[in-house]
């Protein structure tokens, strides 16, 4: 009966909290893309100066 209580709540949970939990996860994922570009775009500009010197 309580692991049905857990199962039914959980269902709940992820029924009305989806949508946002979905928007969280899309975003997070958008941020880690940006901050790797940001990351490779300074990694090639240190690279490209150290090369000058």
């Amino acid at each position: 009966m309580t692991t049905a209580f857990i199962l039914v709540a959980l269902a709940l949970i992820v029924i009305f909290a989806g949508p946002t939990l979905l928007f969280i996860c899309i975003g997070y994922a958008d941020y880690m893309l940006e901050r790797r570009k940001h990351l490779i775009a300074l990694k090639h500009a240190v690279k490209r100066r150290s090369d000058e010197l």
